[in-house]
């Protein structure tokens, strides 16, 4: 106690450099600590499940030659054989996307996307917590639905819900559970399932697909539950047995070139999947992860560093009060256990303040909204980061007394009354150090900020060789629509604001963007060589309808677009891209044959070649590409695909031209509420996770300026002090202001430019690994240099203006106040 009243005396005492101390030290492990659940977020996706070891996410992997495509998902039909055939698969799961689904509930009409048809086994695989229903049997029978606790108050609020029953356009689904809302920390999320049951009514027509190639048809997210300690390589070494035993005969059948594989994915490394399957569900970026853990590391060292600095700068004007501590009986041991109380009390201190802004900032502010993540800010709960905090914490304040307890303490009595304890030239070039060391963490975060958004900024000018604005979507809800789309895009042409109308089938829907732009999709080819000779591998496939090309302002540059005119052209026509035609070495690629490999289907032949464009986010380069009219894969019709309205429109009168849109659709499908969606926000979301970054990396460089001014602004304060007699001196001898400014201030700018030098490769480096991300990346040396002068040039000024206080004041004082006591 009584060194805790000592620590507050000191503080109240030294009110501005307290300030400076607490504040900083307070800032850094606020940052600290949000980056810290930030993380703890994201490393713990799916760990919620008590046997997520156990459980593996099975992957579709089609291999044609050295070419591999993989798909999260798989059959329908082979999780089944697995367990059939391998007794080491205890259970497994089967979750299908029911997509946009259009719920009625006594004529109240809304849709929902986080829809899918699952199999009982999820809540003994995943263990969903349940607040109503049996775990074993809720999902047993057809037509049974699971609501989650926000869904069912959405439906049936002030009611109970279970038993009640839900519409669709072709079923009554009845309610038999009520589950608890999804954690923002797993993989995919569901607000509702449909039981599987509902889709396996005709067992016929199943056992007919299932004889028939079914195996070969992805479909389903499935997940296998192995036995305890199983290595699940085993039976990825079995699978070829299976192939050869239910697969090979039906590619033999198509003389299919090629080969399938399966994948196995823990349900824990499905979110930091570095190169995940298509069609799988967000995933999150471990670089990413790695990049804020590494940035709130370099904000707590520079609050830190901060800490200590000031620390042990100050320590040497309190000779004196050691002289006369040891002069009254005080020990070496009594003074080291007193200086470093006092610094454990105060970086205490500063912990304190820094929970209360956490809690502020996320509960309060709504901090977790910026960073696009729900945080929890449970301090009594959550042990780890409270333990991890207060160590740290801890270990800041042991390590910024040590020098004072033990430097001070063992001076001599004499020296110490005397007040000539200095510090020597050793301690000094270790401040100087840690303050370079600050400005090039400081500048390197600046310049990785900087042109973080310089390659944000440039993904979203370049061309992607179609037009992407003010193209509105409308999807398709049944076939109300789909069978008079000719007379739909009549009635929507008589405005003249609107330009063109196409339509295609957007395969994935709403959900599964990944880096999916216009909804294209892998498919084996069989496509005629430049030596006639047939040729299968696997490209990016797109189905689409009359006046796609017009619509969408693709650039022919051989041949022409489908024509409704021929209808052939629907059948048998196809348009590539220049990348195909180059894979395929066609001189002449007009006429050319390819193909769906499959038996009874006849080939297409090339009626048109576009420029390329991309189908897919910047972050992969254009690939060959195939463009079948929608109406040739009868797959697509057999599984009810139905294609959605895109829209040219002058975005001149946009709002006066979505109310006619709007009433258009009301008018010819009153049974679906209106919805639509614009292509270049569909654009935005594939890149709004480095846009993410970019703006919480920009956020975090200006607290990294912000803590390193709270440190220069403490040692220059400190520095003008020590050297206001020499200052004095020189003032009489006729120095200007100028002059006496620059003095002060020339030590400081040879730390920034050593912090500047090194942080230029340092930053080069970190940008051009981040960069390996993109398949298309700005010019890095030239904007690396503008990054570096602007950031340069900032830190300069920032350092300028906050030493300028104090070397101002010093400089401008009358020189007999310095020079008084000679």
């Amino acid at each position: 106690m009584k060194n805790f009243t000592l620590a507050i005396r000191v503080l109240l005492k030294n009110k501005f450099y307290s300030l400076l101390n607490i504040l900083g030290l307070a800032v850094g492990l606020t940052v600290a600590i949000i980056i810290f659940l930030f993380v703890q977020s994201d490393m713990s996706f799916d760990k919620q499940f008590g046997d997520y070891e156990r459980i593996y996410r099975v992957e579709s992997n089609f291999i044609v030659g050295e070419k591999e495509d993989k798909y999260a998902f798989v059959s329908q039909f082979l999780p089944k054989g697995l367990q059939a055939d391998y007794p080491e698969i205890e259970n497994y799961v089967r979750f299908r996307s029911a997509g946009k689904v259009l719920f009625d509930l006594d004529g109240r009409k809304f849709y929902e996307n986080n829809i899918f048809y699952a199999d009982t086994s999820a809540f003994t695989v995943f263990k969903y917590p349940l607040v109503q229903g049996d775990p074993l049997t809720l999902l047993d029978e057809p037509n049974a639905i699971v609501l989650s606790e926000t869904l069912a108050d959405k439906y049936f609020k002030g009611q109970d819900a279970m038993g009640q029953t839900l519409k669709t356009a072709t079923n009554q689904f009845k309610v038999t559970g009520i589950m608890k809302d999804m954690p923002e920390n797993v993989h995919m999320t569901y607000d509702a399932f449909m039981s599987y049951e509902t889709l396996q009514t005709n067992k016929e027509l199943l056992a007919q697909q299932e004889q028939q190639g079914g195996l070969w048809t992805p479909s389903d997210f499935a997940y296998l539950v192995f036995a305890k300690n199983y290595n699940p390589q085993d039976l990825k070494d079995k699978f070829p047995e299976f192939y050869e035993k239910y697969m090979a005969p039906i590619a033999k059948l198509i003389n299919y070139q090629g080969l399938f594989t399966i994948d196995l994915t823990n349900v824990a490394d499905t979110h930091f999947n570095a190169q995940p399957p298509q069609f799988d569900f967000p995933t999150g970026n471990r670089t990413y992860t790695y990049a804020f853990t590494a940035i709130g590391i370099f904000i707590l060292l520079l609050a830190s560093i901060n800490y200590m600095n000031l620390a042990s700068a100050r320590s040497t004007s309190r000779s004196k009060e050691v002289g006369i501590r040891k002069v009254m009986g005080s020990t070496k041991g009594a003074l080291i256990t007193q200086f470093l109380s006092e610094s454990i009390i105060i970086a205490l201190v500063s912990l304190v303040l820094a929970f209360g802004i956490v809690a502020l900032l996320i509960n309060g502010i709504g901090i977790g909204d910026v960073m696009g993540k729900t945080l929890l800010f449970e301090p009594l709960s959550n042990t780890p980061m409270t333990l991890g905090a207060i160590g740290v914490t801890l270990l800041i304040g042991l390590l910024s007394g040590l020098y004072p307890a033990f430097y001070l303490s063992a001076v001599s009595t004499i020296k110490a009354l005397k007040g000539i304890a200095k510090s020597g030239p050793g301690s000094m070039n270790m401040r100087k150090g840690l303050v370079a060391f600050q400005f090039f963490i400081s500048i390197a975060v600046i310049i990785s900020t900087l042109l973080m958004k310089n390659q944000i900024e440039f993904l979203a000018d370049k061309d992607l060789g179609f037009n992407k604005d003010n193209v509105v979507i409308i999807n398709m809800q049944d076939t109300t629509m789909s069978n008079r789309v000719d007379f739909v895009k009549a009635e929507l042409t008589q405005n003249p604001n609107i330009v063109n109308v196409t339509d295609a089938i957007v395969v994935g829907g709403d959900t599964n963007l990944g880096n999916n732009l216009l909804g294209a999709s892998k498919s084996l080819i069989r496509a005629e060589s430049a030596d006639s000779i047939s040729r299968d591998d696997t490209y990016p496939v797109m189905f689409v309808g009359d006046d796609y090309v017009k619509t969408m302002q693709l650039e022919l540059v051989a041949g022409r677009d489908f024509d409704k005119n021929q209808p052939s052209d629907r059948t048998t026509g196809v348009l590539v891209n220049e990348s195909m035609v180059k894979n395929m070495g066609w001189a002449d690629p007009i006429g050319r044959e390819l193909g769906l490999p499959i038996p009874g289907v006849q080939p297409s032949k090339v009626i048109g070649v576009v420029k390329d464009f991309n189908a897919f986010s910047l972050h992969t380069a254009v690939e060959p590409m195939v463009m079948f009219h929608y109406d040739f894969n009868p797959f697509l019709k057999a599984q009810g695909a139905l294609p959605s309205f895109m829209i040219h429109v002058d975005g001149k009168s946009l709002r006066q031209t979505m109310d006619f849109i709007e009433q258009k659709f009301t008018e010819l499908d009153p049974s679906h509420p209106f919805e639509y969606r614009f292509l270049d926000g569909r654009a935005e979301e594939l890149y709004r996770e480095d846009a993410r970054q970019s703006k919480l990396t920009g956020l975090l460089s200006y607290i990294c300026i912000f803590i390193s001014c709270l440190g220069l602004l403490g040692l220059a304060s400190f520095s003008t002090s020590q050297r206001i007699k020499e200052i004095g001196v020189r003032k009489v001898l006729g120095a200007s202001i100028f002059q006496l400014v620059y003095m002060i201030f020339k030590d400081v700018l040879v730390l920034i430019i050593i912090g500047f030098v090194i942080s230029i490769p340092v930053s080069y480096y970190i940008i051009e690994q981040w960069l390996q991300e993109f398949a298309y990346q700005m010019p890095l040396a030239q904007m690396l240099a503008f990054a570096a002068i602007l950031s340069g040039v900032l830190s300069v000024v920032v350092a300028f203006l906050t030493v300028s206080y104090h070397s101002l004041r010093a400089a401008s004082q009358n020189p007999v106040r310095a020079l008084r006591y000679e």
